[in-house]
């Protein structure tokens, strides 16, 4: 939990210093933003046009609501280190769409596309010229838990078994009635 609410504050931070960047050259958006662990996605990142120049860059998609840098390779993948999802795009090139096949983690994701400049490091912000283009997703477990079924089923034995108890209790302690001559 409070790994979660420290993620949270970060991304806050984060986005109120981005703020004064321009918007991103790319847009960024996925077929649907609730899965299942192991749902198929397409992944498309368009080109906004900006009307300045016609800069190359390169991009990256990283799972921006994590404690650890998480990539997305061009293949679907998770890389630890900067893995670019495609290299020397423009703004000029058609759209990028790209399946994402058995998507995971489980959890709710910022799913951040991030452009710098060619061979630019995506980890140093100070170097980003534009704001990233974040898409929210929410993937549910492929296998939920199982145990809250079985919780829930105690819970209600139990209640009964106390009312059964009050029941008997309450049945005994009445007094007995007299019996009409």
């Amino acid at each position: 939990m409070r790994l979660g609410v420290a993620a949270l504050l970060l991304l806050i931070a984060a986005a109120a210093a981005e703020a004064a960047l321009p918007a991103p050259p790319f847009d960024l958006a996925v077929s649907s933003t609730w899965l299942r662990e192991g749902d198929t996605i397409t992944v498309r990142v368009s080109p906004r046009p900006t009307g300045a120049a016609q800069d190359r860059y390169d991009l990256y998609v990283l799972l921006a609501s994590s404690e650890e840098a998480a990539f997305l390779t061009p293949e679907g993948t998770w890389a630890p280190q900067p893995v670019a999802y495609a290299r020397a795009v423009s703004t000029s090139d058609p759209p990028l769409v790209r399946e994402w096949p058995r998507v995971w983690p489980a959890g709710q994701h910022a799913l951040a596309l991030v452009a710098v400049a060619p061979a630019g490091d995506p980890l140093d912000r100070a170097t980003w010229q534009f704001r990233p283009a974040i898409v929210w997703l929410r993937v549910t477990a492929l296998h939920p838990d199982r145990g809250a079924p079985v919780v829930r089923a105690w819970v209600l034995l139990g209640a009964a078994a106390l009312a059964a108890v009050g029941l008997v209790w309450w049945a005994g302690a009445r007094p007995a009635s007299a019996s009409a001559p």
